[in-house]
């Protein structure tokens, strides 16, 4: 069966808007015939994924795929990125906008394939960090302090809130504004906006919650 027949045995998710089909897909791909040995690949690929049509985009045929929002999909969106992310004409959609490069979106797409083989996504995209509320002294200074007593040292307990963050893949980026006008789960779905973890099926930025205290001991000194 050739890419026609293909394409004309699976009902179109709005394939002829590549815009208003990425919002409800993991990803859209178009690319255009290429000289590449890795073309026949491609198309082959491409005709494994979700929904698949060759339309015409700008006068000339396309291949446009809409993966899923499932892990297969997801690594078929990646093995097709690797190949046709180069080529001349390759267009790229998430969340109803043009992706500028699909080199910056692959790590996203990956790190939702490793999540998938956890028995508890969870326990790979959520962590749990101190309260991000907590004020931070800018600049620590180190010193020494020498105890001269053989008084025994006293400790107080201090309690520390702690969070539940809601992506791996989002932490090492995000900062909270504590005095935004915006709530933490707000912000930190912005920044997976920013830095497109907005597409993972797993991302829920109202995961961010408390989930406990935990009570480290510090030194007092007289």
């Amino acid at each position: 069966m050739d890419s026609n027949q293909i394409a004309n045995t699976r009902p179109p998710l709005q394939l002829t808007d590549p815009f208003r089909a990425s919002i409800d897909a993991l990803l859209v791909v178009a690319f255009a015939r290429s000289n590449s040995k890795n073309y026949a690949f491609a198309v082959s690929v491409a005709e494994t994924a979700d929904q698949y049509a060759i339309i015409p985009i700008g006068g000339k045929p396309m291949h446009v795929v809409a993966f899923g929002m499932n892990p297969a999909d997801a690594g078929r969106a990646v093995v097709l990125l690797n190949f046709t992310a180069t080529w001349k004409g390759t267009l790229i959609f998430s969340r109803g906008k043009m992706v500028q490069s699909g080199y910056l979106i692959m790590p996203v797409l990956e790190c939702y394939m490793q999540s998938c083989s956890c028995r508890d996504t969870k326990a790979y995209c959520q962590s749990v960090i101190d309260d991000p509320h907590l004020e931070r002294p800018q600049n620590i200074s180190m010193a020494f302090t020498i105890r001269l007593s053989d008084a025994p040292r006293l400790k107080r307990n201090i309690e520390i809130d702690q969070y539940a963050f809601p992506c791996k893949f989002l932490s090492r980026y995000f900062r909270l504004e504590r005095y935004h006008l915006s709530s933490p789960q707000d912000q930190i779905q912005a920044a997976g906006v920013q830095h497109g973890c907005d597409i993972c099926p797993n991302f829920d930025p109202d995961q961010f919650r408390k989930v406990g205290v935990k009570v480290p001991q510090e030194d007092v000194f007289e």
